[in-house]
């Protein structure tokens, strides 16, 4: 069941403002990248001045870590629960931990600033918001694999061999992956509650279009729901496939190729994928799409219940449990319109080790003992049992009313196999994971990493330019057909035409050296 692609523009914007914040310091980014790069202070592990020997936390020196990650909502009993991880992390590895939540949508940007400002800092997550590869040409995130070898081989040893295929560039391994879900399945989350009230017939939906007489009946009948929830800063569909397309990974999510094209030729900005920011701008004048979506934060109305219907990138085993209480504690129902499929690992979700870092060896070990010490994990991920939950039965927990610790993202923190079950979530939630993880069709093309560092001013420029309309694009606030040819020749003049010629340059060599093409 494959279906047309959805695809928008985040992708490129985030990808793109990254190496803006990165490249802007980039290749003149004398201070810190050049530092790194160059193997001086803050260069390879054996540099560094703290390293300690294995052993227990007592003969460590005392070091505080410092880790950004994003969060769709901040969590009122942040503190209380960074409290309680070090009272772990103390006693394991001698280390205080600086957790530095950032809201997600803000997230990019604001890593952009910190890794321009060459702040020094330990962890970083990094995924398909802040891909490894681009940082890596950066300079902004080191090597892993001395630290790994040496300070973490319970999780070198979890992890499969071709993920940390996934996360090397060059050979060297920049990532830590958190385990999950690795194929992608994308579809409607719908609430349970309207689904019945208009007796919505799942099985008549087949495409995203089908979803329409639906959005129509809740408009009508439904004034202080919104139809389709779509404002701009959500990614939909961002890695897509269907039976036409795979989407090239690590770029800018505008890069196709045909699935029975053996050639692999490159397709930018195909018409199918235009038809999605029609169909945007069509939702928008219907209103199925909230009035001032371009410029509000779903979160706000998520939360309240006010969404009907939600397009998901990953309808995982389980998820209408993981997000009951995203839709304001209101049930939900999927309604997948694609098979499994991957697009490899380092478009997903990582921690990596800023360049910068001033304890790279103790970051490895929080790294490890989060992937590895189940209690310490679960806290991080769902707070403190009594607390913000309560265990119910097995491993299964339930979150307390009014909880001030919720983030309900498991898998921004570490591998989700060690996770508490939640409410709803089938016992064998995760053995079904790792079979759909096994199973999936994966992107003939998905380990091509691009290497930014020739266009990184045209990709700060188109970036700039897509920084005007995507979200008046993506929530069809502004009329396509009005604005992609003014759009499209800003986009020449910010210089599309190097940056794609640059990006089928490396991919013509990239398929002859993977045996693709001769």
């Amino acid at each position: 069941m494959k279906k047309r692609l959805f695809g928008v523009l985040a992708s490129v914007l985030l990808t793109a403002s990254v190496l803006s914040g990165c490249g802007g310091n980039g290749n003149g980014n004398g201070g810190n990248a050049n530092g790194a790069s160059g193997g001086e202070s803050t260069g390879t592990p054996a540099a560094q001045s703290a390293a300690p020997d294995s052993g227990t936390a007592g003969e460590l020196k005392p070091v505080e870590l410092t880790w950004y990650y994003p969060l769709s909502q901040l969590q009122p009993d942040q503190q209380k629960v960074q409290d309680e991880v070090n009272k772990i992390v103390k006693e394991k590895i001698n280390a205080t931990v600086k957790l530095m939540p950032v809201a997600i949508g803000d997230y990019v940007q604001k890593m952009n600033t910190v890794l321009a400002a060459g702040e020094k800092f330990d962890i970083l997550w990094t995924g398909y918001m802040l891909k490894p590869e681009e940082l890596v040409r950066k300079g902004a995130i080191q090597p892993m694999d001395a630290l790994l070898d040496e300070y973490a081989p319970e999780l070198k040893a979890d992890v499969p061999q071709v993920m940390w295929d996934g996360l090397s560039v060059d050979g060297e391994i920049y990532g830590i992956p958190n385990q999950q879900i690795n194929g992608s399945r994308y579809g409607f989350i719908i609430q349970k509650r309207f689904a019945d009230k208009y007796n919505l017939d799942t099985a008549s939906i087949k495409k995203i279009a089908d979803i329409e007489p639906f959005l129509a009946q809740i408009k009508q009948n439904e004034p202080d729901i919104i139809p389709f929830g779509t404002f701009g800063n959500s990614f939909i569909n961002p890695q897509s496939h269907d039976d036409q397309y795979w989407v090239v990974p690590g770029l800018d999510d505008h890069f196709y190729i045909k699935t029975d094209d053996p050639t692999y030729t490159l397709h930018r900005y195909p018409e199918e994928e235009l038809d999605n920011f029609r169909l945007a701008s069509k939702w928008y004048k219907e209103g199925y799409i909230y009035k001032d979506a371009a410029t509000e934060k779903m979160n706000d109305y998520l939360a309240k219940g006010q969404i009907a219907v939600d397009f998901n990138v990953t309808l995982k085993p389980g998820v209408e449990a993981e997000v009951l209480a995203k839709n304001g504690g209101n049930e939900v129902i999927t309604v997948p319109l694609s098979d499994w499929f991957s697009n490899g690992y380092s478009a997903t979700t990582n921690q990596s080790i800023s360049r910068t870092a001033p304890n790279p060896e103790r970051a490895m070990m929080l790294l490890n003992l989060i992937n590895t010490d189940k209690e310490l994990y679960n806290l991080i991920c769902n707070g403190i049992e009594g607390v913000h939950y309560e265990k119910t039965t097995g491993d299964y927990i339930k979150a307390l009313p009014d909880s001030r610790y919720l983030p309900n993202m498991d898998w921004v923190f570490g591998s989700v196999f060690n996770s508490y079950l939640k409410e709803g979530q089938p016992e064998n939630v995760w053995e079904e994971t790792k079979k759909i993880n096994s199973d999936s069709e994966v992107n003939p093309v998905g380990a091509f990493k691009f290497n930014s560092e020739p266009v990184n001013t045209e990709i700060a420029n188109l970036n700039a330019v897509w920084g005007e309309y995507k979200r008046g694009l993506v929530t069809g606030t502004l009329d396509f057909e009005e604005t992609w040819p003014v759009l499209y020749g800003k986009l020449k003049e910010a210089g599309e035409e190097k940056y794609v010629a640059e990006v089928t340059k490396q991919f013509e060599a990239f398929l002859k050296e993977k045996g693709l093409k001769k």
